[in-house]
């Protein structure tokens, strides 16, 4: 009799776990369809104000699913400690961690492969952290306070340095050619930077109306495109002009009309009667994404739909918008990533994003349906 009970028990035991698994189903993928609707939701507001070219276009729609965080690991020895900037090559995510001073490199899984940098002034390390690009060749990286770009080999090993004024934002042109964004560069903001020779050509000038003059480290976003066309974005206006790297031309200068008003610099006084000048940027980065186009991150809309402006009110979106231009800067449409407070985003070879949540400190993956 006992084996006929043990083998009831057991089949008792795999029924619980089979209607616990098809629950736990239930549960993710009506949690899922709540997050597509919600972000649908916001596609027509972040919609409402302007027509993109691509609105109703089902070809061209883009929708994503929350993986959860890029990368796993001990929460008292985490891989990354404060990611600020990433991109990616093939199936490799580089990333600076503005905490120890490191670059950290993860393959497509979120495994650390290496970790190279540290606080200091010598060759290799950083006395601040910010952006960085990479090539078939090499890894650039910006070092902002020491007024240089270092550039490392693929492997993680330190090659050299070559110094340029203030730099904020730097993107790959081809193997050895990169492109630099410093408004304290003489010659426009921005410069052509030749790996081993250095600056070889500077041009043009991002787009401002109120933040002209205000000398902001993280306020100009690159991002460039093999049709040979470079975006300058102003994550504090939402503004982008966009040149040809051949001929130096402005191809476009402008932006799209957007669903709430922009808050420019303005007086605050904090409840100890302290004043200072409040800066609130609207976006993240720039990133060439699905179907080559430019792709824009605008991460500080609340859950009212208004842009950050108020210190006292930051009840975020539940989502992180993205909007689309093509190279000749018309505005093609809006998509959501399915979290909050996403302000830096790569793409992978997958069509999967990872995008660093700025609240939370952490990065993130996201799928394409």
């Amino acid at each position: 009799m006992r084996p006929i009970i043990v083998a009831i028990t057991l089949i008792a035991f795999i029924s619980c776990g089979c209607v616990r698994e098809e629950e736990s189903r239930i549960t993710e993928s009506a949690s899922v369809d709540s997050t597509l609707e919600v972000c649908r939701e916001w596609v027509e507001y972040l919609e409402s104000s302007d027509d993109g070219l691509w609105e109703s276009d089902t070809e061209h729609s883009l929708e994503y699913r929350y993986l959860g965080p890029f990368v796993s690991g001990d929460d008292l020895e985490p891989a990354v400690y404060t990611p600020f900037a990433l991109c990616s090559a093939g199936d490799t995510v580089f990333v600076t961690d503005s905490g120890p001073r490191e670059i950290v490199a993860f393959n497509s899984k979120g495994e650390v492969l290496w970790k190279i940098g540290g606080q200091g002034e010598g060759p290799g390390l950083f006395a601040h952290m910010s952006t960085l690009a990479v090539s078939n060749r090499y890894l650039a990286v910006l070092n902002y306070a020491l007024a240089r770009v270092d550039f490392f080999l693929r492997d993680g090993s330190y090659s050299h340095s070559i110094s340029i004024a203030l730099p904020q934002d730097i993107v790959t042109i081809d193997d050895t050619t990169f492109a630099v964004a410093s408004s304290s560069q003489p010659g426009g903001d921005i410069h052509i930077l030749n790996s081993e020779s250095g600056i070889t050509e500077s041009f043009g000038e991002a787009e401002f109306r109120e933040y002209r003059d205000i000398p902001k480290i993280d306020l100009m976003r690159l991002c460039y495109s093999d049709n040979g066309r470079l975006a300058i974005f102003n994550r504090y206006e939402g503004l982008i002009a966009i040149y040809d790297i051949n001929t130096g031309d402005n191809i476009y200068r402008g932006g799209r009309n957007y669903p709430a008003a922009m808050s420019g610099p303005r007086a605050f006084t904090n409840s100890n009667g302290e004043s200072s000048i409040l800066y609130c940027p609207l976006g993240g980065n720039a990133f060439c994404g699905p179907e080559g186009m430019l792709n824009v991150v605008m991460c500080n809309y609340m859950e009212d739909g208004s842009f950050a402006c108020d210190p006292a009110y930051r009840d975020f979106a539940p989502v992180s918008p993205v909007d689309r231009y093509d190279w000749d800067g018309n505005y093609l449409d809006s998509y959501c990533i399915p979290d909050s407070c996403i302000n830096y985003v790569t793409e992978l070879p997958d069509g999967s994003l990872v995008g660093r949540d700025f609240a939370e400190g952490i990065l993130i993956k996201v799928e394409r349906l």
